[in-house]
């Protein structure tokens, strides 16, 4: 029942949220949770990003990887919609691919990646076609606009995921 009820809750943040928040504020918050996310992520090494936390567990490298492969699927995504098209699909999962290159290898593709998103919702004055929704699994109908609110969330919860990673190998 909790898992429902927080389901709901986040459905509604994104239904408000991308009514109300212009392009300039969420490209803003987008910089925001990415540039924590960075700060995180930036105090790791290659060493210690090859290293999982715990079994079962992403290294820092997966981490850097997976937010990097979600953040251009998801910009894809934003790109159709604001065009007026839908997507070829839904936003899917990520599975990390190239989390064997270097770290400040991952990191610069997901600066790239990060600078796409930003470039992309700098040029949206308009707000164009935010009456085009499609219905995602998790997180219900959204606007281009509700898709930048997760890439939001998707920085800051992988931020904590990253700082957590680092302070459990700093403290074997």
């Amino acid at each position: 029942m909790a898992e429902a009820d927080d389901r709901a809750r986040l459905r509604s943040y994104l239904t408000a949220q991308s009514a109300k928040l212009s392009a300039a504020d969420l490209r803003q918050r987008l910089e925001e949770a990415a540039a924590e996310f960075f700060a995180a992520v930036e105090r790791g090494t290659d060493a210690t990003a090859r290293q999982a936390p715990a079994e079962g567990q992403w290294t820092l490298s997966q981490i850097v990887d997976h937010v990097a492969v979600t953040l251009d699927d998801v910009t894809g995504i934003m790109r159709a919609l604001a065009a007026g098209r839908r997507p070829a699909g839904p936003m899917s999962s990520h599975e990390p691919a190239n989390a064997g290159l270097p770290l400040d290898a991952l990191v610069a593709r997901l600066r790239r990646s990060q600078a796409a998103a930003v470039e992309f919702l700098a040029a949206q004055d308009a707000e164009p076609h935010v009456d085009l929704r499609v219905s995602d699994p998790a997180f219900g109908e959204l606007n281009w606009k509700g898709y930048a609110l997760i890439l939001r969330l998707h920085y800051k919860d992988h931020a904590q995921q990253a700082r957590a990673a680092l302070e459990a190998l700093a403290s074997r």
